[in-house]
């Protein structure tokens, strides 16, 4: 009996194509319209992510205490054998990426120009992914053989090419002079364009020697097994963490980006309520009018001995089928879609190019490629139209068999 009533709800639902299709076509565009719209949000969520903590930042940070407030080589921790040993103990710490950063001044013939300076272990950093295919001219620096890799755009400011040498003239550890010229080995071009726009790498020994640190670090930047768990590793190292250091994660170390995504996630959540609605309101009119175009039908159908119950039950599959067609073609459509905007993500030009640069992002909004979309939107189609019936169907419940018959 069941077959058969599934069998009749289908044919029900195709002897009006036009409002089938209309209800239908109400829930592929705006599902479409919303699972892009998710996508779009989450990969441009994930990329400032990914450029500035995963590629640069890193998701968890360990300084001496203070340094955070006051970012000055004067608050340089000790690279501790124990330290080390403390922060590894961690099953989800990977491993430990040592940094000197400061700013100071550099000078190649008769430019100069105030820029960061991180010093690395090139054999760790270096490594990461999203920095190996951003190497646009010459080649890393080695720990062995030293030299400078610097950002593109600084490198076309002060017109350096692979081979010339750069001089560095600044302040080290406890007002010690630090001067020093340095060749350049490579060049990097990287997303963020205010990071692009000035920035040098050195091994870490060379910083060392040229601020006065010797083993003295800034900042030890964490890599760990699974990025997801960044918080709760945190919370279980900031628990036994020796006097004198501070832990920090990028949520706590970049407000202002968290609070971006938050404020921007919620403009989006506002968007996905308005099509939620339509949705919503466009399965209860259908359901309205089914019943009410069918009300005789209905009531013959109860005369002639057919249970209420399986009348309501049949209007509900009925309703049900509809939305998924409309959700069966949102996915075959979508699919396609995402896919090629995940592997060609739009590109910003023009006044949306320069915002999105002054807050440091690479003009581009990508797709994130995550099949869970399919499962959460539809889903929540499903239980709109469930929640849109509800009150169509009590008017069924209550129908009044006799009038029904007479309409």
């Amino acid at each position: 009996m069941t077959m058969e009533l599934f069998k009749i709800a289908w044919r029900n639902i195709w002897r009006n194509k036009k409002r089938t299709m209309i209800t239908a076509g109400s829930i592929f565009f705006a599902l479409t319209l919303s699972i892009l719209m998710v996508g779009l949000q989450t990969g441009t969520y994930d990329n400032m992510i990914k450029t500035s903590v995963e590629d640069f930042y890193g998701y968890i940070q360990v300084h001496k205490d203070g340094y955070t407030e006051d970012k000055v080589l004067i608050n340089s921790m000790d690279y501790s054998p124990e330290i080390q040993e403390f922060l590894t103990s961690d099953e989800n710490v990977n491993e430990l990426h040592p940094r000197i950063e400061t700013f100071t001044l550099s000078a190649f013939g008769n430019k100069t120009k105030g820029i960061p300076i991180i010093g690395v272990i090139p054999e760790l950093e270096f490594e990461k992914p999203g920095l190996k295919k951003r190497l646009i001219a010459g080649d890393f620096p080695t720990s062995e053989n030293g030299g400078l890799l610097i950002t593109e755009k600084y490198a076309e400011y002060m017109g350096v090419q692979i081979g010339d040498s750069i001089a560095f003239i600044g302040q080290g550890y406890q007002g010690i002079s630090a001067v020093g010229l340095y060749p350049v080995v490579g060049i990097i071009k990287l997303p963020n364009p205010q990071l692009n726009a000035g920035l040098a790498y050195m091994v870490l020994e060379q910083a060392q020697e040229l601020f006065s640190l010797q083993g003295m670090v800034t900042s030890v930047v964490l890599r760990l097994d699974d990025n997801s768990s960044y918080e709760e590793t945190t919370d279980q190292l900031a628990s036994n963490l020796p006097e004198g250091y501070e832990i920090l994660n990028w949520e706590e170390e970049m407000p202002e980006l968290v609070q971006m995504i938050e404020s921007d996630q919620k403009s989006g959540q506002m968007m996905l309520l308005i099509l939620y609605v339509v949705i919503g309101f466009g399965i209860f009119g259908t359901a309205l009018m089914m019943i009410a175009e069918r009300i005789k039908e209905f009531g013959v159908m109860i005369s002639l001995g057919m249970q209420k119950t399986k009348v309501i039950i049949l209007v509900a599959v009925e309703m049900i089928f509809i939305s998924f067609v409309g959700i069966v073609s949102s996915i075959l459509a979508s699919i396609p879609i995402m896919y090629y905007l995940y592997v060609n993500p739009i590109t910003f030009t023009g006044e949306m190019a320069e915002t999105y640069e002054s807050m440091g992002f690479e003009p581009i909004m990508p797709v994130a490629w995550d099949l869970s979309y399919y499962l959460t939107q539809p889903f929540i189609v499903i239980v709109i139209t469930i929640l849109a019936m509800l009150y169509p169907l009590y008017g069924l419940r209550k129908m009044n068999v006799i009038k029904a018959l007479k309409k």
